[in-house]
């Protein structure tokens, strides 16, 4: 283990001192403001090293990163690395955060709106009021948007001729069913040929639920029960330029529910992965249901409910934690409708509105 203390007149200072003879994989261990004639902040921070090897030891040198992840997005995730890294050893050593006039307030306004620490602390460390704060999260949640496929949902209900099967999954309670009846009446204002299959046997009032949906709007609905009644359907449906298939909502700790969901998976299907999830749900509980989900292929997440929502900065936070992009927020109940295709800068508008007096 290398520690060493850095010495610099301001803290973002120190931290890229740290950074760079370190390594961004470096662990602030403690920071003090020094006061008198010439003020400065001391760092101790710690890179702890391979013994056989000298070289440091993260999780990088055991997985090769991978070449498509833009030079952006790396920066991004370093920097939350290392502040998630400080917040822990502030708290660990009793260190107390040392933050003060406008830095403070706006550190505490992002707290207020449900923003974790770290990624409040990276924030306030690049910003300088809330102006530049709306700037830099519409630039990280951008960053992220890039950094998956250049064909955005968006695409979904363009002149595109390729058909797209579109699954939505999530917990119980995320919308799913309602969510799906609203991509299918977009997708026909569109001029789009639609039908659902529903894969969610276990709750005969859902099954309900989506057959109501299916003669509102129009449009043919398969209820199936296993991979082959799938199979047929995706079949059937073959002169469709969209299918959108509805899943069961379950508690996503049950092991066996994850497994009938990955067994859909293992068709080798075109399937594009929607996981739901809804903003009137703790962002604690969120982040636990994304941890099991995330054993899928998720290609997006959407959030619901963001009218019933008190605080969205649940938002920033699985976005920064798990790098997927957002596919869509819905407000509402009414179908059609109350489903909006957000841009960064409109979603980092509601996260900081949201809650406001």
């Amino acid at each position: 283990m290398k520690i060493k203390k850095i010495r610099a007149k301001n803290f973002s200072d120190a931290l890229a001192q740290v950074k760079k003879e370190l390594g961004s994989d470096a662990v602030i261990l403690s920071s003090e403001d020094r006061k008198g004639n010439r003020p400065y902040v001391e760092v101790t921070a710690a890179m702890d090293y391979d013994i056989e090897t000298g070289a440091a030891f993260t999780p990088e040198t055991q997985v090769a990163p991978s070449n498509s992840v833009p030079d952006e997005f790396m920066d991004l995730r370093n920097e939350l690395r290392s502040m998630r890294d400080y917040i822990e050893a502030m708290k660990e050593s009793g260190f107390e955060l040392k933050l003060h006039g406008e830095r403070k307030s706006l550190f505490d306004f992002l707290r207020e709106k449900s923003i974790k620490d770290e990624y409040a602390l990276s924030l306030v460390k690049r910003a300088g009021d809330v102006s530049d704060v709306e700037s830099i999260m519409s630039d990280d949640l951008n960053i992220v948007r890039q950094s998956r496929s250049p064909q955005l949902i968006q695409s979904s209900f363009s002149s595109d001729r390729n058909r797209r099967i579109i699954m939505l999954i999530g917990p119980t309670g995320s919308g799913k069913t309602t969510t799906l009846a609203k991509l299918a009446s977009m997708a026909i204002r569109e001029g789009k040929k639609v039908a659902m299959i529903s894969i969610d046997t276990y709750k005969i009032g859902a099954a309900e639920q989506i057959r109501i949906y299916s003669r509102m709007i129009g449009i043919p609905l398969d209820i199936v029960s296993d991979r082959d009644g799938f199979r047929k359907s995706i079949s059937r449906f073959s002169d469709k330029d969209m299918l959108l298939v509805d899943t069961t909502g379950q508690n996503p700790r049950d092991t066996k529910y994850i497994d009938n969901l990955r067994a859909f998976y293992d068709m080798n299907l075109p399937l594009e992965t929607q996981l739901l999830l809804s903003t009137s749900s703790d962002c604690e509980f969120l982040m636990d249901t994304y941890k099991y989900y995330n054993s899928l292929p998720i290609d997006y997440v959407a959030f619901t409910k963001t009218d019933e929502a008190v605080k969205l900065g649940s938002i920033y936070n699985l976005c920064s934690l798990y790098q997927k992009p957002v596919a869509y927020i819905t407000t509402g109940q009414r179908v059609p409708g109350n489903i909006e295709f957000v841009d960064s800068r409109k979603l980092t508008n509601l996260i900081l509105r949201t809650g406001s007096a």
